[in-house]
């Protein structure tokens, strides 16, 4: 290879909307709904080498752009492997590239290989109880022994729990993310401790209260059992640490950071779990970064399982892991036939459907919602949350008279 094997000529985007799988599709239309939308970064070097990455851009870390693609064009790609400000897609491009220029897998970019398979988690969010038995169930059919969920005070977590423990098998591992919705020790402790005690499951609650309350968290870690991750950077990392107000961290981010964040967690001997959302492409691409990081030994998050196709021609979870690929750059097959087939124009915009959201109480009273804006009302402690037998009803726009009248009649101020 010469120098001039490794300049980008070319770098062209693949605008996709992939349909989410049909099992969980309608709670990913009502909470994600643009994840569906799918951005492949393609480059293409001086010697034809040709380099495929992928962006979510309506969540991933990073977006690439025309400002990114104009700042590598024509330069040597091996001078921006390492700078996260080229956005996902474009990164992860480059390294798919780089490592076929040298016939060599990604990972052996990123440092030297630690292990030979890494963890993934299945993932779901809040969802009726019989819905997450259904997703865990199908993810332990699939290889997965891991599921990540959303826990939600409007639904009963308790009910929630007992209808996963019962489909799967008893080594099958839940991790509950609450999203700082447990307000505070006097409420967490004590939910936390039954639940840890009734389902041997459970395996770790992510931010159960608001990760900045660092007293808040640290007396909690004292008295639960089960493990605490947190988002690595609120608060400041060696305050994390210091004053113990978790087990382990949440990391996620461009190559540069991720490797900084894992070798730090590393150093504090705390293990973690990588997440980076994205169909097959960025599930591979975080297993390549798992098998260099040593304390990346909890399940990464990829969210493969919500959508229809991954993109690759094959994809295998065994026990719980994905093989770490040996072969050069990301080391997978694309499916070019599915790609056609989502691809939409570049200017593509997925509709917004409006949302009638309801909020059955334990004492029969039912509150209306459009579009549920009751997260922030929960979080501010304005209702009560996590109470045994609440639950949630959600319905999409059928584009039918019946709803559009009832949405106007819930919400004239909506109008």
């Amino acid at each position: 290879m010469t120098s001039k094997d490794s300049i980008v000529k070319d770098v062209e985007r693949i605008v996709l909307n992939v349909p989410f799988h049909p099992r969980c599709a309608h709670v990913k239309e009502v909470r994600v709904s643009d994840w569906s939308v799918v951005e492949l970064c393609k480059v293409t070097t001086a010697s034809g080498v040709i380099g495929i990455g992928e962006t979510l851009p309506h969540y991933t870390w990073g977006r690439s752009g025309d400002e990114q693609f104009n700042r590598v064009r024509d330069r040597n790609l091996f001078d921006f492997l390492m700078d996260d400000s080229l956005g996902a897609g474009l990164q992860m491009a480059l390294f798919d590239a780089a490592g076929k220029l040298l016939d060599v897998p990604c990972h052996r970019l990123m440092g030297a290989q630690y292990r030979e398979a890494c963890p993934v988690s299945w993932w779901a969010q809040d969802m009726k109880p019989e819905e997450w038995a259904a997703e865990a169930k199908t993810a332990e059919a699939q290889g997965f022994t891991n599921i990540k969920v959303k826990a939600r005070p409007w639904f009963d977590i308790d009910q929630q729990l007992a209808a996963v423990c019962e489909a799967v098998s008893p080594h099958f591992k839940l991790d509950a993310d609450f999203n700082g919705l447990l307000l505070g020790v006097d409420l967490a402790a004590p939910l936390i401790s039954r639940l840890e005690q009734k389902y041997s499951n459970l395996a770790i609650v992510e931010s159960p209260i608001p990760q900045e309350d660092v007293a808040g968290n640290a007396l909690l870690r004292q008295k639960i059992r089960t493990p605490i991750a947190m988002h690595m950077g609120n608060p400041p990392v060696m305050t994390a640490i210091n004053e113990g107000v978790c087990d382990g961290f949440v990391i996620g981010g461009g190559v540069n950071r991720t490797l900084k964040d894992g070798i730090l967690a590393e150093r504090a001997q705390m293990p973690f779990w990588l997440q980076m959302v994205g169909t097959g492409l960025t599930t591979m691409f975080s297993v390549h970064l798992g098998a260099v990081l040593e304390s990346a030994r909890w399940p990464a998050i990829p969210c493969i399982n919500i959508f229809s196709h991954n993109l690759l021609k094959e994809f295998k979870v065994e026990g719980g892991q994905v093989k770490v690929p040996q072969a050069p750059g990301l080391g997978v097959e694309l499916d070019w036939d599915a790609i056609e087939r989502f691809r939409v124009e570049p200017d593509f915009k997925k509709p917004v459907a409006r949302q009638i959201h309801t909020i059955l109480w334990p004492d029969g009273r039912a509150t209306h919602y459009p579009d549920g804006g009751y997260r922030s009302v929960f979080l501010a402690g304005k209702l009560p949350p996590f109470l045994p037998g609440i639950s949630l009803e959600r319905r999409l726009d059928d584009g039918s008279e019946a709803f559009d009248q009832e949405y106007r009649q819930l919400f004239p101020e909506a109008n």
